[in-house]
C-alpha cells in the first residue's frame, strides 16, 4: 500500500494548477503547495492556520476554590455555539479536535450527554487541534467552521467524529449527510473561513490550562474525570447550578 493514497478531487472541482502561492507574510519565497499530497484542497489555508496557532502563548490561569483551572473566557452565548438550551442549568465546554484517537469516544459522551440532558445541559465546542500529532486536525476544523454560516456547524462536527478515514472521500459524504453543498464548502475552507475563531479557541485552550484534547469544563470548571458517557452524565447531573 502506497504511504500516501492517490489524490482524489471532490465532485465538481476543476483540477487546480501547479502554480506558487503566496507567502502569508508576504516576505521570503512563495509556499508550493504539492498537489499530490493536497488531498483536501485546503492546505494552504491549513498552513497559515497551523502558523498561526504554533505562535498562541499560554497566559495566566484563574483558578476556583479547590484548585482547578477555570474556563477563560467563561461560555457565553453570543461567541460560543451552544448546542442545547440556552440559558441552561448545566454547561458542558469540550476542548477538541478532530481526526484524533478520540474522536470517536468524544462523540459516544456528546451523544450519552444529548439524549440524557435534552432540556437541562448545553454543550459547546472549542476548537484545540494539535496540528503536529494530527496533521487532518486543522483542515477538519476549517471545515466545521466552513459549515457555521449554514447553520450546520454542529451537525458537521458529529459526523466528522464519526468518520474512520482521512480522505476527501469521507468528508465529501459528510458535507452531503449534513445538508452542505461540498463545492462552495471547500472554497470557504481554503478562504480560511472561521481562522480567527480557531486561533481564538487555542488561546481559549491555553489560558484555561489545557495542554491536551479532549479536555471537559462542567459549569466553567476543569472536569477532572474520565471520558466516559455515564461519569461526564454524573458530572453534570451533579453539578452546582451557576451563579
Amino acid at each position: 500500500m502506497a504511504e500516501f493514497p492517490p489524490p482524489i478531487r471532490l465532485p465538481g472541482e476543476p483540477e487546480l494548477p501547479r502554480e506558487p502561492r503566496e507567502s502569508p507574510h508576504g516576505d521570503g519565497p512563495p509556499v508550493v503547495v504539492d498537489d499530490d499530497l493536497d488531498l483536501f484542497g485546503a492546505e494552504a489555508a491549513a498552513a497559515q492556520l497551523t502558523e498561526r496557532i504554533e505562535q498562541v502563548g499560554p497566559s495566566a490561569l484563574r483558578l476556583g476554590a479547590d484548585g482547578r483551572p477555570l474556563l477563560s473566557p467563561p461560555l457565553g452565548p453570543d461567541r460560543d455555539r451552544v448546542d442545547g438550551p440556552v440559558p441552561a442549568r448545566a454547561t458542558l465546554v469540550v476542548f477538541a479536535a478532530h481526526g484524533t484517537p478520540f474522536s470517536r469516544p468524544l462523540v459516544s459522551v456528546l451523544s450519552h450527554v444529548r439524549e440524557r440532558h435534552p432540556s437541562t445541559v448545553g454543550v459547546a465546542w472549542r476548537h484545540f487541534p494539535d496540528p503536529v500529532a494530527h496533521p487532518q486536525a486543522v483542515v477538519l476544523a476549517l471545515a466545521a467552521e466552513a459549515a457555521a454560516p449554514h447553520g450546520r456547524f454542529w451537525a458537521l462536527t458529529r459526523e466528522l467524529l464519526h468518520m474512520r478515514h482521512h480522505d476527501p472521500a469521507d468528508l465529501h459524504v459528510a458535507m452531503v449527510r449534513v445538508g452542505l453543498d461540498p463545492k462552495p464548502t471547500l472554497e470557504a475552507m481554503r478562504a480560511g473561513t472561521g481562522a480567527d475563531r480557531i486561533v481564538e479557541d487555542v488561546a481559549s485552550a491555553l489560558s484555561s490550562g489545557v495542554t491536551l484534547a479532549p479536555a471537559l469544563f462542567v459549569n466553567g470548571e476543569r472536569y477532572p474525570g474520565e471520558l466516559d458517557p455515564v461519569a461526564v452524565s454524573a458530572a453534570l447531573t451533579t453539578a452546582p447550578t451557576p451563579a
